[in-house]
């Protein structure tokens, strides 16, 4: 496959997050942010990624990590939905010519992407989101029919031997303690092991009664309690 530039400049990259520590576990790690992604999540904090707007030029991602090479051990492509555009390969196998280990961050819709990447042996850490359980999944995305290419992603991810991580965000708006715990359940039945639930982030949601929520939602401690029964590796954030 060519990884040159030119095979995935068209990846509209809107932003670049210089360092994160937790994002890709035992990297020192930059997050690369792409544009497009076909959910309307409610609680989403990346909202405006959904749409066309701005991007970065190539040249000036490339000196990014160019000056920080010996700094940063890794890159994490995330969204927006990385593995929607089909020059994800490529920028994988670029980044990884220049030394760096990488992850990426999905919803799980697009399995022979992803599929596609771990054969490649592309990336080194996959994180991805477990919204709901089955029966609700399609209310949480707003699209039909999501957790038919959900089940393959997780499949193929839990059979890859590439390290990896589940995670669900919660708001008791949008899914109940109850459909919470239902979800923690089926992430354990599955097979996953290491698992984190997510606190709700009020900043960059567009959903104005979930923007506004002036108050802040603890996790139901009966579902932590049970997750901390059921992973090998769990914690919330």
């Amino acid at each position: 496959m060519d990884a040159s530039l030119n095979s995935f400049h068209n990846i509209p990259v809107a932003g670049i997050q210089a360092m994160t520590t937790i994002d890709f576990p035992g990297k020192i790690a930059a997050i690369l942010f792409t544009r497009g992604c076909p959910w309307n999540c409610r609680y989403c904090h990346n909202s405006d990624l959904r749409r066309d707007g701005e991007t970065i030029p190539w040249e000036r991602i490339e000196s990014f990590l160019r000056e920080r090479a010996g700094f940063l051990e890794g890159v994490v492509v995330s969204g927006g939905e990385p593995t929607l555009h089909p020059g994800l390969p490529a920028l994988l196998e670029w980044l990884r010519g220049m030394g760096y280990a990488t992850a990426i961050h999905t919803n799980g819709y697009y399995p022979a992407m992803l599929l596609h990447i771990l054969r490649k042996g592309l990336a080194d850490y996959v994180a991805m989101d477990i919204k709901a359980p089955p029966a609700v999944y399609d209310r949480i995305t707003r699209i039909p029919n999501t957790c038919i290419e959900v089940s393959r992603s997780i499949s193929i991810i839990l059979t890859s031997g590439v390290e990896h991580e589940f995670r669900t965000t919660w708001h008791p708006a949008v899914l109940s303690e109850t459909e919470l715990l239902d979800t923690v359940r089926t992430a354990s039945r599955i097979g996953v092991k290491r698992y984190y639930l997510q606190r709700f982030q009020s900043l960059g949601v567009e959903d104005q009664e979930l923007a506004e929520s002036s108050e802040q939602f603890a996790l139901p401690p009966a579902v932590v309690e049970e997750a901390r029964r059921l992973f090998t590796s769990f914690d919330v954030r």
